[in-house]
């Protein structure tokens, strides 16, 4: 290793795939696979939505980066951020500073609009436009990452690969 962390962060829209590609990915390397999300909801008891519902978007961006601190201390690790962790500004230089990989899981707005549709645990999928809305907020951040791959169309195990290919871990 050329002194690179022995972390990738995935980010991008609810519903792009970062979980599947993020348990893959992790198997592939060896390494520790954490779902910031997941980790949430175990340390609350409780889903994403619930805790937006229950105590509000501050109280759960606070407890997103207490688990987004704690995961980084587990690597190396592949780590599936929430939709929205990169988008806070705090946690986007906190990633930044660690010096790790950020890979940013794209698809188009219709095929992660298909990709959600009936799942009701997305605390901030309203509506159609809401959606739209969130999707287009959240682009400029999402386009701060260091690679961008594409997950529309894809099978998991593609985009594993092209990830693998990066070789910058």
């Amino acid at each position: 290793m050329s002194g690179q962390r022995q972390l990738i962060y995935l980010l991008g829209f609810m519903g792009v795939g970062k979980s599947t590609v993020g348990v893959l990915l992790a198997e592939k390397l060896g390494w520790r696979f954490i779902d910031l999300d997941a980790t949430i909801e175990a340390g609350e008891g409780a889903t994403v939505r619930e805790i937006f519902e229950r105590a509000g978007e501050p109280y759960f961006r606070r407890i997103e980066r207490a688990a987004l601190i704690e995961a980084t201390r587990s690597e190396p690790a592949v780590i599936a951020l929430g939709g929205g962790t990169f988008v806070q500004r705090a946690n986007f230089e906190f990633i930044r500073e660690t010096g790790a990989a950020t890979v940013w899981l794209d698809c188009s707005l219709e095929e992660l609009r298909r990709r959600c549709a009936g799942k009701n645990d997305r605390p901030l999928f309203r509506d159609p436009l809401s959606f739209a809305q969130l999707f287009q907020q959240r682009l400029p951040y999402y386009r701060l990452a260091d690679y961008r791959i594409s997950t529309e169309g894809r099978e998991p195990q593609e985009v594993v690969e092209e990830i693998l290919r990066l070789k910058t871990f």
